[in-house]
């Protein structure tokens, strides 16, 4: 294995285990998240303070950034995988002939301009399961304002992304 398969198998991992804390932590029911939320202010000795005004969308907040923290991971192992499949594309010799029938391996392959794309269509559907099972759990309802939270979070996490394969580049 590669240094490069290295990295992409852990951003693989990483990916998947975001998406799993995701699951689990809007599967909780809603005393579960109060609780969760106190547990960690305790840990990191947050000092008291004010609640939030009633107008204050802390729920939504919190989404957005569940969604970010998860699209990032996602976006980068896509990316990942279609900069691995194109260095190793370029790398074998077109000297084996096609046959007619067969679709050229550059249009069955996901190209890197549609990596945004695809991570956009991943984090839609799972904003849109995590608000399904959300209206099954004790506490929680399903919000068509939440999967819009869920939605911004996971366009900042992407171009987020994006930045940093860019850079990387």
């Amino acid at each position: 294995m590669t240094e490069k398969q290295a990295g992409g198998s852990l951003i693989d991992a990483v990916a998947i285990l975001a998406i799993a804390v995701l699951f689990v932590i809007l599967s909780l029911p809603g005393d579960w998240v109060t609780a969760l939320e106190n547990w960690v202010k305790s840990l990191i000795n947050l000092p008291q303070r004010p609640p939030s005004p009633s107008w204050f969308p802390t729920d939504k907040v919190v989404h957005v950034i569940l969604f970010l923290a998860t699209a990032l991971p996602v976006t980068l192992a896509i990316t990942a995988r279609v900069r691995q499949r194109q260095q190793h594309s370029e790398s074998t010799s077109p000297s084996a002939p096609q046959r007619p029938q067969q679709v050229p391996l550059e249009k069955r392959r996901l190209r890197i301009d549609q990596v945004g794309t695809t991570a956009f269509v991943l984090m839609l559907i799972l904003g849109v399961l995590s608000e399904w099972i959300q209206s099954f759990v004790p506490g929680r309802s399903a919000d068509p304002l939440d999967l819009l939270a869920d939605l911004i979070g996971s366009v900042l996490g992407i171009a987020l992304a994006q930045l940093l394969s860019d850079s990387r580049r």
